[in-house]
């Protein structure tokens, strides 16, 4: 996948060089300031994007260590496989809706009219990240489940530093300061 890389609001440094940054948030389940946009929705979805994050770093004892699952016994790894397809399904099911919301706030934006090449990087980046859970979801397999964890890993943790810092931030700023009726209540 192509994901379009850009320096995030941490300093200046891409994702690729924010390990401990990464890592706590990863742990922590918590939305990093930087990345708050403002918008109730959003920043709410977005939370729970960090929070199925978190709980990816659970689904295998140790993710860091294992090559593969062959060290784990086929009760472990049927249980690791279980708690990676239910992951995988909320965040499928997350992504499609969180992806809708966002299209939905850019056709109602007027920056779909005054930088629409803005608008379609961004809806591209959303396809490429579901195409790219798609494939993970599709290599999954009881003696890998921990390589499709660090894949999952490593797409969500440049989608919460590269896309909403890219993407995200740029469309709500947008809609907050020149476009304040499209807030939707909090649903």
């Amino acid at each position: 996948m192509k994901q379009r890389t850009a320096p995030v609001p941490f300093e200046g440094v891409t994702v690729d060089a924010l390990p401990d940054i990464i890592a706590y948030w990863r742990s922590a389940g918590v939305l990093p300031p930087q990345l708050v946009t403002g918008h109730r929705l959003i920043d709410r979805e977005h939370r729970f994007l960090i929070d199925a994050i978190a709980n990816l770093q659970r689904v295998c004892k140790s993710v860091a260590d294992f090559e593969d699952c062959n060290s784990c016994g086929h009760m472990q790894q049927a249980r690791c496989e279980s708690n990676l397809v239910a992951l995988l399904g909320d965040v499928f099911a997350f992504i499609l809706d969180h992806f809708r919301n966002e299209e939905e706030i850019i056709r109602n934006s007027m920056l779909l009219v005054i930088d629409r090449a803005v608008c379609e990087a961004h809806i591209e980046d959303h396809a490429e990240i579901a195409a790219k859970v798609q494939q993970i979801v599709s290599e999954l397999d009881t003696r890998h489940v921990v390589s499709r964890i660090r894949e999952l890993d490593t797409l969500l943790a440049r989608w919460v530093t590269n896309h909403i810092a890219l993407h995200d931030m740029l469309l709500l700023r947008w809609v907050a300061r020149y476009e304040p009726q499209f807030e939707p209540p909090d649903r």
